[in-house]
């Protein structure tokens, strides 16, 4: 199971950049959008839309890579005052729960991106965008989403059988203020190792 999670990461991390890139690039798009209109009293049309469709398919891909970094943002002001047997059983339902979610907004999803493919839907913009193309890979996002949370789930729910509510916490819980720590010094730890690894070869 750390196998398939660990693959998971690896595409989660691809799908982040990838969703990330897209943003990137209609941010781009809507500067030029912006600086066109403004001098030139044109418009090229469709950066909002664009925008739009770069956000959607970001956020589905970020989804899966938040919940392995458990970087999902919680309210947790009685969560963290409760025993650790409390809080790994509070975490186990919050994921079957919002993983029941995720999975009806992918079927959901589902259902509009096959209506766009059967009825040929554009959007009413001057681009006419197929509506099908950047719903596939929002949908896919989704998904892959529900696949994630599904492996997180049957991990932990085996080291809660093996009475484990600490590991449950460690594996799906909120990160403690010290497992923030740890994993800031790491970066920066990393980023210096990086850049004393540059510099030396630049010197060469």
């Amino acid at each position: 199971m750390d196998r398939l999670i660990a693959i998971a990461f690896r595409y989660s991390r691809y799908g982040v950049w990838f969703g990330g890139g897209l943003i990137i690039l209609s941010a781009f798009i809507v500067a030029a959008e912006v600086l066109i209109r403004k001098f030139f009293n044109h418009t090229i049309g469709g950066a909002d839309e664009l925008s739009g469709f770069a956000l959607a398919i970001g956020s589905a891909w970020a989804f899966s890579f938040a919940l392995l970094e458990r970087a999902h943002v919680r309210i947790d002001s009685v969560y963290v005052w409760l025993p650790v047997r409390a809080r790994a059983i509070l975490d186990l339902i919050g994921l079957t729960v919002f993983l029941l979610f995720m999975g009806l907004l992918a079927y959901q999803g589902t259902g509009v991106f096959t209506d766009s493919v059967e009825l040929g839907s554009r959007t009413m913009s001057a681009l006419e965008t197929p509506l099908q193309y950047p719903q596939f890979f929002w949908v896919a996002g989704l998904y892959f989403f529900v696949v994630v949370a599904v492996l997180m789930l049957v991990r932990a729910l085996g080291t809660a059988f093996r009475l484990d509510f600490s590991g449950v916490q460690r594996q799906i819980g909120s990160k403690t203020v010290s497992e923030e720590l740890n994993a800031e010094m790491r970066d920066i730890e990393r980023r210096t190792a990086e850049q004393a690894k540059h510099d030396g070869g630049a010197a060469q």
